[in-house]
């Protein structure tokens, strides 16, 4: 059963130590990831805010899988239960800022989340945000394990949409601290 790429395995492993973000006290985030972890609007906007006209999504897999026993749990699916997914990675000018990953069940495929099969490159949140009735059911947070993208920190949202549930995760590259803080050096 193919969870699809690494990054399914960066951002859901075996054990993630994964915290909702009320049981966390935002204190005990490092300052600079505080307010992209905790966000709670469109993260399209805000990146696209920092480097206007540099937004883009590189989209990197897309189709029909299994979802990770983290997302199987999250979403309440059946065992053996199909999903479509689709990993992108976000980017201001060349540089990756964020990786994501997109989990739909197959089964929620209809109506509105049909359009979600077509995005190719373009944004997830801007359609998201645009919908009257998109809910954001809770954030969890969660410090990554060493990886080979260098990513530190992500956090994960289920979204209900029409009574249907999905799922984006998304993990925060270092990278993000020079477009958001551009005078520090680390």
């Amino acid at each position: 059963m193919k969870h699809s790429s690494d990054l399914a395995v960066i951002l859901h492993p075996a054990r993630p130590g994964w915290s909702t973000c009320l049981n966390v006290a935002p204190q005990t985030l490092p300052p600079f990831w505080r307010s992209w972890l905790l966000e709670r609007g469109s993260l399209t906007a805000r990146l696209s805010s920092l480097r206007p006209g540099q937004f883009s999504v590189d989209c990197q897999h897309e189709g029909l899988g299994y979802p990770t026993p983290a997302e199987q749990r999250e979403l309440n699916l059946a065992a053996n239960e199909r999903v479509w997914f689709r990993e992108v990675i976000l980017k201001l000018g060349d540089v990756p800022v964020v990786y994501a990953r997109t989990v739909v069940p197959g089964s929620a495929l209809t109506g509105r989340l049909a359009r979600l099969k077509h995005l190719g490159n373009r944004s997830l949140g801007t359609f998201l945000f645009s919908q009257p009735d998109i809910r954001r059911t809770f954030v969890r947070v969660s410090h990554c394990k060493a990886n080979a993208a260098g990513l530190e920190w992500a956090r994960r949202s289920v979204f209900t949409l029409g009574g249907k549930s999905l799922m984006v995760t998304e993990a925060f590259s270092p990278s993000l601290n020079k477009f958001d803080h551009p005078n520090r050096t680390n």
